[in-house]
């Protein structure tokens, strides 16, 4: 994350805009957690307790708990689900803000980084500090654990990243190569590699076993705040002053895309687990949700009333948490927006589950015009061959009238059923299918099938 800043913080005029008063405090109250019944996209839980504002927010590993950094020199753990939350632990050490938070991958620590230019590990059962790791010059805004556990990386102010051990607290080895405050560092899920952003508009990527600078990526016109790689890393999304969520291919380098819609600067983003959305934090009070392969905003969460600093995926994907100014942090349900998205998605090409409805009633109709005429008063139908040249010299498809909603599939007896899966579903029916999908996808504005594709969706 950046550091706070007193710039203008509009990316676009406002008529009446409100006075901000830096750092509101947040007015006690009995409660810490307020429920709220929401839908989808909807705040369903509030979780207060912070005296100041909320820069960095972090999901434990099996979505049970989140983690907190906070101006008021505080980690919090909470216990979490969509009923309830509660404050499991108040880690106190820091001496200045807390800029950054990150859960171990086996849930049994939490590392954070603070303005007092430390780096500090704790145990989440017991919220009892386990060691310090010292070395950085300046405040440290940003922490994040490898995969395996055994290592940390650290981003500060002192334009360095940092790896630790995080068994022994050593220094393991300084990346050197920013030209400006490095504000936000990711690991990749390998391991393998740390991207880094930074004030000096750029994200790196760095080989963490060698420390050598792997490529570096330019595009943004003002700092880069926070990145975050895909599960799969192959990707490598951004988010910076100047208002854009970049998704860079982190094998070429290049932009994929552009996501432009937030108002205000874009303090941090966190792909979802499948790689298939991100969502992104603003100045602007918002939590966006964008679809990674077309690039628009899927839905835009709206309920904190300052800077929302931090955002994270929950390890299903079907939640997000965020961060604010406001010193709360807010539980967001996304699950059926992912739904609701797909269904959109599939609009615009051919309902391929109608498709089969469709061609199993046409087989119905195609039975009942070609073969069922021949099945003899015992039940036998004629040899396979026969059957096979009836079906050949059948009606062009197009031809058939027989309203398709209103006919129902017919119901044969035993010896016509093992007729039917010899002939009826290998044959007739995979052909009435690929006529059926073929004809709705005539539309250009609708994606086109090889027959491999009807295949492949034939045995879905």
């Amino acid at each position: 994350m950046a550091v706070p800043t007193k710039r203008k913080i509009s990316l676009k005029t406002k008529s009446n805009s409100k006075t901000r008063k830096q750092f509101k405090k947040f007015s006690k109250t009995k409660k810490n957690v307020r429920k709220m019944k929401g839908g989808d996209g909807e705040n369903i839980l509030t979780l207060n307790g912070h005296t100041n504002g909320v820069w960095s927010v972090s999901f434990s590993p099996n979505g049970n708990y989140v983690c907190s950094g906070s101006s008021d020199n505080t980690v919090r753990v909470w216990k979490i689900d969509t009923e309830t939350g509660e404050t499991l632990h108040t880690l106190k050490g820091h001496t200045e803000p807390v800029w950054s938070v990150s859960f171990s991958p086996d849930g049994k620590y939490v590392c954070s980084g603070s303005a007092d230019k430390t780096v500090r590990l704790w145990n989440t059962e017991t919220g009892e500090p386990v060691r310090t790791l010292n070395g950085h010059t300046e405040p440290v805004l940003s922490v994040s654990f490898s995969p395996d556990g055994r290592y940390i990386c650290s981003g500060s102010v002192d334009k360095n990243v940092r790896l630790w051990n995080t068994e022994t607290a050593d220094l393991v080895r300084t990346l050197n190569g920013h030209m400006g405050t490095v504000n936000s560092v990711s690991f990749s899920t390998d391991g393998k590699y740390v991207c880094s952003g930074s004030a000096d508009k750029t994200v790196r990527l760095w080989n963490t076993e060698t420390a050598d600078l792997v490529r570096k990526l330019i595009g943004h016109t003002g700092t880069v705040n926070s990145v975050s790689f895909s599960t799969d890393g192959k990707y490598v999304c951004s988010g910076a002053w100047d208002g854009t969520v970049r998704l860079w291919n982190t094998e070429n380098g290049e932009t994929v895309h552009i996501l432009n819609g937030h108002t205000s600067f874009v303090t941090s983003v966190s792909f979802s687990p499948d790689g298939k959305y991100v969502c992104s934090g603003s100045y602007d009070e918002t939590v966006r949700l964008w679809n990674t392969e077309t690039g628009e905003t899927v839905r835009t969460l709206n309920g904190h009333t300052d800077w929302v600093n931090s955002v994270s995926f929950s390890p299903n994907g079907k939640y997000v948490c965020s961060g604010s100014r406001d010193s709360t942090v807010r539980l967001w349900n996304i699950k059926h927006i992912k739904e609701e998205e797909k269904k959109k998605i599939l609009e615009q090409y051919f309902t391929y589950k109608d498709a089969k409805q469709k061609s199993q009633v046409l087989t119905s109709i195609l039975y009942d015009q070609i073969i069922e005429p021949y099945v003899a008063s015992d039940g036998f139908t004629y040899d396979i061959k026969t059957a096979n040249e009836l079906y050949e010299k059948r009606p062009k498809l197009d031809q058939l009238t027989s309203p398709l909603t209103n006919k129902k599939l017919i119901v044969i007896d035993d010896s016509k059923e093992n007729f039917e899966k010899y002939f009826v579903k290998n044959k007739m029916l995979k052909d009435v299918f690929e006529h059926i999908v073929k004809k709705e996808t005539q539309n250009k504005t609708k994606k086109v099938l090889s027959t491999e594709e009807i295949e492949k969706l034939w045995n879905k």
